[in-house]
């Protein structure tokens, strides 16, 4: 897409002139001037000099536009910012907040609309516990993976699942939301084979299987009531 392409030449450049990138481009300079003016309407900070050979360039600082991500990465981004707000280090707690702020409102609209009714499927209580912590070991990229691509789809999930006492058992379940102790995360869904909400710790998943069947979201009272008082949508 040629909008893609002037930001990429604006990304790669300090300042460059209208006629450089009609040039580089293959289009006339009304042609690019229009482009640019699309692109400032869409919100992306493009200075220019005036006059004839002036020069355009990206405001200084701004670099979100050289990056595109898709909804998985988005949402990554988002719950990493999350995750260190919650470590509260005072050193960087307010540019944290700024940075979130600033990446979600670089979406379009649609986008950001989507990711927003994904963050409000996640939640954050508190610290986990000492006996958790003492048998917590990092999950398998294989059972993430398959998990996030479960909830951000509303895909059923069939689930190979270790319980405390090491007793397997297989679970066909609704991904309705994520749920986050640091740093251990939880699936909290709807077991099709207790027919009632369950958590499932996500580093005892030992097995993920998308099914193709797709479910709908449930009423959200008897999952945020599940967790802990204090805990926050993202």
């Amino acid at each position: 897409m040629r909008l893609d392409a002037i930001k990429g030449l604006l990304a790669e450049r300090d300042v460059t002139t209208a006629a450089d990138l009609a040039a580089d481009l293959g289009i006339s300079v009304r042609t690019l001037q229009r482009d640019l003016a699309v692109l400032r309407d869409l919100g992306t900070p493009i200075e220019g000099d005036r006059g004839r050979g002036g020069g355009v360039r990206l405001e200084r600082g701004w670099s979100l536009g050289r990056v595109h991500l898709n909804e998985s990465e988005a949402l990554g981004l988002l719950l990493s910012l999350t995750i260190a707000e919650k470590g509260g280090s005072p050193l960087l707690l307010d540019d944290l907040r700024s940075i979130t702020r600033k990446v979600g409102a670089a979406f379009a609209p649609a986008q950001a609309r989507r990711i927003l009714a994904l963050r409000r499927r996640i939640l954050v209580g508190q610290t986990a516990s000492e006996p958790v912590l003492s048998t917590y070991t990092p999950p398998s990229t294989l059972v993430t993976r398959g998990l996030l691509d479960a909830f951000m789809h509303q895909r059923l999930a069939l689930i190979r699942y270790e319980d405390q006492t090491h007793t397997t058992t297989d679970r066909e379940i609704e991904l309705q939301y994520l749920y986050y102790n640091v740093p251990v995360w939880y699936v909290l869904a709807w077991d099709r084979l207790r027919d009632d909400v369950r958590f499932f710790r996500v580093d005892r998943i030992k097995v993920v299987k998308i099914l193709p069947s797709e479910f709908r979201l449930r009423r959200a009272e008897a999952f945020v009531g599940a967790g802990e008082d204090i805990a926050r949508t993202m």
